[in-house]
Protein backbone atom coordinates (compact mmCIF):
# COMPACT_ATOMS: atom_id res chain seq x y z
CA UNK A 1 0.00 0.00 0.00
CA UNK A 2 2.70 2.47 0.73
CA UNK A 3 4.37 2.46 -2.86
CA UNK A 4 1.39 2.59 -3.76
CA UNK A 5 0.72 5.76 -2.51
CA UNK A 6 4.39 7.18 -3.07
CA UNK A 7 3.61 6.48 -6.83
CA UNK A 8 0.35 8.28 -6.81
CA UNK A 9 2.44 11.34 -5.06
CA UNK A 10 5.25 10.86 -7.58
CA UNK A 11 2.75 11.26 -10.78
CA UNK A 12 0.45 14.21 -9.05
CA UNK A 13 0.31 16.89 -11.22
CA UNK A 14 -1.19 20.69 -10.65
CA UNK A 15 -4.03 21.71 -12.79
CA UNK A 16 -3.23 23.56 -15.99
CA UNK A 17 -4.86 25.43 -18.36
CA UNK A 18 -4.57 27.22 -21.97
CA UNK A 19 -5.69 30.47 -22.16
CA UNK A 20 -5.74 31.98 -26.16
CA UNK A 21 -5.45 35.60 -26.61
CA UNK A 22 -5.49 37.94 -29.92
CA UNK A 23 -3.45 40.85 -29.87
CA UNK A 24 -4.76 42.14 -32.81
CA UNK A 25 -8.19 43.87 -31.62
CA UNK A 26 -8.67 45.28 -34.87
CA UNK A 27 -8.48 41.71 -36.83
CA UNK A 28 -11.13 40.33 -34.20
CA UNK A 29 -13.46 43.73 -34.61
CA UNK A 30 -13.53 43.12 -38.24
CA UNK A 31 -14.09 39.36 -38.09
CA UNK A 32 -17.14 40.21 -35.70
CA UNK A 33 -18.59 42.73 -39.04
CA UNK A 34 -17.98 40.56 -41.40
CA UNK A 35 -19.41 37.03 -39.46
CA UNK A 36 -22.57 39.51 -38.93
CA UNK A 37 -23.24 40.50 -41.90
CA UNK A 38 -22.69 36.81 -43.02
CA UNK A 39 -25.29 36.19 -40.36
CA UNK A 40 -27.53 38.58 -41.54
CA UNK A 41 -27.17 37.44 -45.30
CA UNK A 42 -27.91 33.68 -44.56
CA UNK A 43 -31.31 35.16 -42.34
CA UNK A 44 -32.21 37.46 -45.58
CA UNK A 45 -31.90 34.93 -47.95
CA UNK A 46 -35.02 32.85 -50.04
CA UNK A 47 -34.92 29.36 -49.13
CA UNK A 48 -34.58 29.12 -53.29
CA UNK A 49 -32.01 31.55 -53.65
CA UNK A 50 -29.73 30.69 -50.92
CA UNK A 51 -27.35 33.24 -49.56
CA UNK A 52 -25.42 33.12 -53.10
CA UNK A 53 -21.51 34.60 -54.06
CA UNK A 54 -21.79 37.65 -51.51
CA UNK A 55 -21.87 34.41 -49.01
CA UNK A 56 -18.81 32.80 -50.59
CA UNK A 57 -16.76 35.98 -50.69
CA UNK A 58 -17.54 36.50 -47.01
CA UNK A 59 -16.86 33.13 -46.04
CA UNK A 60 -13.58 33.75 -48.02
CA UNK A 61 -12.70 37.05 -45.71
CA UNK A 62 -13.23 35.03 -42.28
CA UNK A 63 -11.06 32.47 -43.22
CA UNK A 64 -8.54 35.10 -43.93
CA UNK A 65 -9.22 36.87 -40.67
CA UNK A 66 -9.28 33.67 -39.28
CA UNK A 67 -5.54 32.58 -40.24
CA UNK A 68 -4.49 36.14 -39.51
CA UNK A 69 -5.87 36.34 -35.45
CA UNK A 70 -3.79 32.44 -35.46
CA UNK A 71 -0.34 34.29 -36.34
CA UNK A 72 -1.28 36.98 -33.61
CA UNK A 73 -2.87 34.53 -30.80
CA UNK A 74 -0.72 34.43 -28.05
CA UNK A 75 -1.75 31.00 -25.65
CA UNK A 76 -0.74 31.19 -22.49
CA UNK A 77 -0.77 28.36 -20.17
CA UNK A 78 -1.21 28.57 -16.39
CA UNK A 79 -0.71 26.10 -14.06
CA UNK A 80 -1.70 26.64 -10.25
CA UNK A 81 0.92 26.88 -7.66
CA UNK A 82 1.46 25.03 -4.84
CA UNK A 83 -0.37 26.18 -1.92
CA UNK A 84 2.28 27.67 0.21
CA UNK A 85 3.66 29.35 -2.51
CA UNK A 86 0.03 30.75 -3.51
CA UNK A 87 0.00 31.60 0.52
CA UNK A 88 3.44 33.14 -0.09
CA UNK A 89 2.35 35.60 -2.53
CA UNK A 90 -1.26 36.84 -1.22
CA UNK A 91 0.97 37.63 1.90
CA UNK A 92 2.98 39.53 -0.58
CA UNK A 93 0.22 42.03 -1.24
CA UNK A 94 -1.25 43.10 1.54
CA UNK A 95 -4.64 45.41 1.84
CA UNK A 96 -4.42 49.02 1.25
CA UNK A 97 -5.52 50.88 3.85
CA UNK A 98 -6.19 54.67 4.15
CA UNK A 99 -6.97 56.24 6.75
CA UNK A 100 -7.74 52.85 9.01
CA UNK A 101 -10.67 51.66 6.41
CA UNK A 102 -9.26 48.82 3.86
CA UNK A 103 -9.70 49.67 0.37
CA UNK A 104 -13.29 48.04 -0.55
CA UNK A 105 -12.17 46.29 -3.32
CA UNK A 106 -9.10 45.06 -1.16
CA UNK A 107 -11.46 43.92 1.51
CA UNK A 108 -13.43 41.29 -0.44
CA UNK A 109 -10.48 39.37 -1.05
CA UNK A 110 -8.30 40.33 1.75
CA UNK A 111 -4.80 41.35 -0.55
CA UNK A 112 -4.12 44.29 -2.87
CA UNK A 113 -6.08 43.23 -5.76
CA UNK A 114 -4.20 45.91 -8.04
CA UNK A 115 -1.00 44.10 -7.85
CA UNK A 116 -1.84 40.72 -6.37
CA UNK A 117 -3.95 39.56 -9.52
CA UNK A 118 -0.86 40.76 -12.51
CA UNK A 119 1.48 38.92 -9.65
CA UNK A 120 -0.35 35.65 -9.97
CA UNK A 121 -0.47 35.81 -13.74
CA UNK A 122 2.85 35.80 -13.54
CA UNK A 123 3.42 32.93 -11.19
CA UNK A 124 1.47 30.80 -13.18
CA UNK A 125 2.06 31.55 -16.48
CA UNK A 126 4.26 28.17 -17.85
CA UNK A 127 4.37 28.96 -21.14
CA UNK A 128 5.34 31.19 -22.66
CA UNK A 129 8.24 31.86 -21.21
CA UNK A 130 8.16 35.85 -20.68
CA UNK A 131 10.88 38.05 -19.29
CA UNK A 132 9.97 41.33 -16.88
CA UNK A 133 9.86 43.59 -20.23
CA UNK A 134 7.13 41.34 -21.92
CA UNK A 135 5.29 41.41 -18.73
CA UNK A 136 5.68 45.58 -19.09
CA UNK A 137 4.26 44.92 -22.59
CA UNK A 138 1.48 42.55 -21.55
CA UNK A 139 0.59 44.48 -17.88
CA UNK A 140 2.00 47.21 -17.80
CA UNK A 141 1.15 51.44 -17.72
CA UNK A 142 0.88 51.08 -22.08
CA UNK A 143 0.07 47.23 -22.00
CA UNK A 144 -1.34 45.53 -24.85
CA UNK A 145 -4.01 43.25 -23.39
CA UNK A 146 -7.11 45.00 -23.08
CA UNK A 147 -8.68 44.91 -19.08
CA UNK A 148 -11.13 41.90 -20.21
CA UNK A 149 -8.12 40.06 -21.49
CA UNK A 150 -6.11 40.35 -18.19
CA UNK A 151 -9.53 40.07 -16.54
CA UNK A 152 -9.62 36.30 -18.54
CA UNK A 153 -6.08 35.60 -17.33
CA UNK A 154 -6.60 36.66 -14.19
CA UNK A 155 -10.04 34.27 -13.41
CA UNK A 156 -8.17 31.45 -15.14
CA UNK A 157 -5.13 32.01 -12.93
CA UNK A 158 -7.24 32.08 -9.75
CA UNK A 159 -9.53 29.22 -10.33
CA UNK A 160 -6.60 26.88 -10.86
CA UNK A 161 -5.36 27.93 -7.58
CA UNK A 162 -8.73 28.11 -5.77
CA UNK A 163 -11.23 25.82 -7.29
CA UNK A 164 -11.19 22.08 -5.70
CA UNK A 165 -10.92 19.15 -8.33
CA UNK A 166 -13.91 16.95 -8.63
CA UNK A 167 -13.20 12.96 -9.05
CA UNK A 168 -15.52 12.41 -11.66
CA UNK A 169 -16.28 9.13 -10.55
Amino acid sequence: MTADVKSIIRRARLPEDEVPLCLRADLVKQYEQVEAELAKLHAGANSLAGPGERAAELEETLAGLREQMAGSTLRMRLRALPSHRFQALVDEHPSRVVDENVDRRDRVFGFNVDTFFPALIAACTVDPVLDAEDWESLLGDDGKLTDGQVGRLADKAWKLNKKDINVPF
